[in-house]
């Protein structure tokens, strides 16, 4: 009898812990997620210092928090719907559209789409890696030479420091892509940031139209 009871009060125990690990994630965080990106958090999401340092007064401002860390919803549903995939940390900067500039879905579709189209036509790939909490690694190719680094945060993107030199500043070193490859970090690297298709080329800049009138700036 002794023994059954010990038993189920095991049981008990494991069941009671499961159910508070299950809900060691803010419901308003699990609600948001939901809201923007129609799936449950991870773990890491979960973390509320990454949204204000787990400070808000209210559902709404938490969601602008969300948002501002991971990105634009509109954008990963998107890239969902057109390329079966979740969007990488540099696609996620609304820069890349317009210069983060659309009146509605479709057009920010067809930004997306042209975004991508114009990688293809300049055979530029770019490649991300984990750097630090909260920070990723950009490494930028063209026709599979590294022509550019910068240091962006992992959620939205927004580039933290350009080229190797500030890269370096920044704790970054040479790191092994997703997609596999090297990403070199020297201080003689380019950096890459946004700017207008129309920007002067100058001796050492290179510009590449993305979408709109937006393009990404090489120097």
């Amino acid at each position: 009898m002794k023994r059954k009871v010990f038993v189920f009060v095991f049981v008990s125990s494991v069941v009671f812990f499961n159910n508070v690990k299950g809900q060691s994630c803010d419901p308003w965080i699990i609600s948001a997620y939901k809201q923007l990106y129609n799936r449950n958090p991870n773990a890491d999401e979960c973390n509320i210092h990454h949204y204000n340092n787990g400070s808000w007064r209210n559902y709404n401002e938490l969601v602008g928090y969300i948002r501002a860390y991971r990105g634009d919803p509109w954008i990963f549903k998107i890239y969902q719907e057109v390329y079966y995939r979740e969007p990488n940390a540099w696609e996620l900067n609304i820069r890349n559209y317009n210069n983060g500039s659309w009146n509605n879905y479709n057009e920010l579709k067809n930004y997306i789409i042209q975004f991508q189209n114009s990688l293809s036509n300049n055979h530029l790939q770019i490649k991300i890696a984990p750097l630090k909490e909260n920070q990723s690694i950009a490494g930028f190719f063209i026709d599979g030479r590294q022509v550019g680094v910068d240091v962006i945060t992992a959620g939205a993107g927004n580039v933290i420091a350009a080229g190797g030199g500030n890269v370096i500043a920044a704790g970054g070193g040479n790191v092994i892509a997703a997609g596999g490859g090297n990403i070199a970090v020297n201080s003689g690297m380019a950096g890459v940031n946004f700017g207008g298709r129309y920007t002067v080329q100058s001796v050492g800049t290179k510009v590449i139209a993305t979408s709109g009138n937006g393009a990404l700036i090489i120097r």
